[in-house]
């Protein structure tokens, strides 16, 4: 049985009730630019992972762009629909639902690190006696948030593929919101297995050590989308699409201890295996 947590729908309400009495803008604020990002880590995480990012973009457009992490993944799409962010960084997942709520939005291009896919993890410990996804019947579990790709949509299609029922499986199904928070988990024992994303596996065993046991391994999801909200001009959009496209040559970008190593500018094709999953038929 899954019980989701409940707090992410109502910080999306609070969240447009407040657009509605003190609207944000990119023109209000001036020359400076928002860049959004889904709430998949730490604050503190997010924005060290995406300042390399944000730094490239201020040095070339002349304008500062600062790092906002939203409350929740579907929060973003909100952000850039009524203009309270300018740019932003979603989930293989959270961009298809995004695009399917507000079409307007514009894909610009994919992360790479350094690759331009990653994977889910169904994971346990090794000193569990789970080995396989059939050693999970009543067992306890976690996933991050219902709006994540690896930590929820890709795990759930793995279990049903092995012929399991993902809403029946477990004695109880978690949500943890952050990747970290699901490998610690797992290694703590607080739940028997979990799912997240294989980016996360090495900062994952550097802090807890060796002990993790993968059971099933997703095929190549592509990573995250950059996007521009509608509202920017198109003359500027050509222009950051310039400084993404170059960004691999850029010295400054390289020389950052940032996990990204550039990016694909692809087309919107690129997530339409994200597109089957979430709406199979």
């Amino acid at each position: 049985m899954i019980f989701p947590v409940q707090t992410a729908w109502w910080q999306l309400l609070v969240f447009q009730v407040c657009l509605l009495i003190h609207p944000l803008s990119a023109q209000a604020a001036g020359d400076k630019l928002i860049l959004a990002s889904v709430p998949w880590g730490k604050d503190s995480e997010v924005r060290a992972r995406y300042a390399p990012l944000a730094d490239l973009l201020s040095r070339k457009l002349g304008r500062e762009v600062e790092i906002h992490t939203a409350n929740s993944y579907e929060e973003v799409g909100e952000r850039l629909h009524y203009k309270a962010a300018d740019l932003a960084i979603l989930g293989p997942k959270s961009y298809v639902e995004t695009r399917a709520k507000y079409p307007e939005t514009q894909y610009l291009a994919t992360c790479k690190q350094p690759e331009a896919s990653y994977h889910s993890l169904i994971i346990a410990r090794k000193s569990s006696p789970l080995a396989t996804l059939a050693d999970l019947g009543g067992k306890s579990f976690a996933y991050t948030e219902t709006g994540s790709t690896s930590g929820f949509l890709y795990p759930r299609q793995m279990i049903r593929q092995a012929g399991y029922d993902p809403d029946t499986l477990f004695s109880t199904a978690n949500f943890l919101n952050k990747h970290d928070k699901v490998y610690d988990a797992v290694a703590k024992g607080a739940v028997d297995a979990g799912a997240a994303s294989s980016t996360d596996m090495a900062e994952a065993v550097s802090r807890n050590g060796d002990v993790y046991r993968i059971l099933k391994q997703s095929t190549p999801i592509p990573r995250n989308a950059i996007v521009a909200g509608a509202h920017l001009p198109q003359a500027l959009v050509r222009d950051i699409l310039a400084i993404l496209r170059d960004a691999e040559h850029d010295q400054a970008f390289w020389a950052s201890d940032s996990i990204l190593k550039g990016f694909h500018l692809a087309n919107d094709s690129l997530y339409d295996i994200i597109r089957q999953e979430v709406d199979p038929h």
